[in-house]
């Protein structure tokens, strides 16, 4: 509100304007006063089509968050599920679940645990198979999402480690990132989420190292995505990816918080909106 009032208030000087230049030029007969009558009318039209756009836009992306919530839960088997502002957001997940349909992956490495474990392993057990392995620095949400997993009857088709944030050197900076020493040289995944560590801790870069410390463990029709890819940080990471990655295959999906996809094959682009 205050942002609008800001901006009405610098429309209306800016109306005024052409009138006072008009005035101090000693033109009269009231031709000052019908330009900037003219110039208020066309910046309240102007303003007004640009508002109305944001709210049909707002109404749309609350629309589309709501249908994916409430798709999401039906199909989440009774298991509860909760949404903050830090959480993956339903949309996001409904389009990676999507994903995982399409290219029947079984293989999945996740950079920080939540629901979207529990979701993936519960489409696992439905589908008959696939693995779900969640790394997590903080060893007490690890201990939840494992609980939850084992209370759900999901324990076999995911595991959530505890991986501790050490320097990792990698896109020419050096930064916390997890470690991978749990993780198998030799291990491939269908799929790598990059959801953590959070940024919000002060690193905006803190995702930087998940591409250059886990090309190798993509299978031949790997994927990987950057959620929350709409923030500063993000897009700059996802910049320096498709620079230093001219192998691969990316784009930028519009939902969510943003998603950033990063395909080893083209052909898995053509699956994304």
């Amino acid at each position: 509100m205050k942002r609008d009032l800001q901006i009405g208030l610098m429309a209306a000087i800016a109306a005024m304007i052409p009138g006072l230049f008009l005035a101090a030029l000693g033109i009269g007969g009231g031709v000052p006063v019908i330009v900037t009558v003219g110039c208020g009318v066309g910046i309240v039209v102007a303003f007004g089509r640009r508002w109305h756009r944001q709210a049909v836009a707002r109404t749309e992306h609350q629309t589309t968050h709501l249908r994916s919530a409430i798709g999401v839960a039906a199909t989440a088997g009774g298991i509860p599920t909760y949404w903050t502002e830090h959480s993956i957001t339903p949309e996001t997940l409904t389009q990676i679940q999507q994903l995982i349909a399409a290219l029947g992956m079984r293989s999945v490495l996740e950079l920080g645990s939540g629901l979207s474990t529990l979701m993936i392993a519960h489409a696992f057990r439905r589908a008959g198979g696939g693995k779900v392995l969640s790394l997590d620095d903080d060893a007490r949400w690890a201990g939840q999402s494992t609980a939850t997993l084992e209370r759900e009857g999901l324990a076999s088709f995911a595991e959530v480690r505890v991986a501790p944030l050490k320097d990792v050197t990698s896109g020419g900076r050096t930064s916390p990132w997890y470690d991978l020493s749990s993780v198998a040289a030799e291990a491939r995944f269908d799929l790598v989420i990059v959801d953590g560590p959070p940024a919000w801790k002060g690193d905006r870069l803190a995702r930087l190292p998940a591409l250059y410390e886990l090309r190798k463990h993509l299978g031949t029709n790997g994927v990987l995505v950057l959620d929350d890819a709409g923030r500063g940080g993000e897009a700059e990471i996802a910049r320096q990816w498709q620079r230093d990655f001219p192998d691969l295959h990316f784009r930028m999906v519009d939902v969510g918080r943003g998603l950033f996809v990063a395909s080893v094959q083209r052909s898995t682009l053509d699956l994304l909106p």
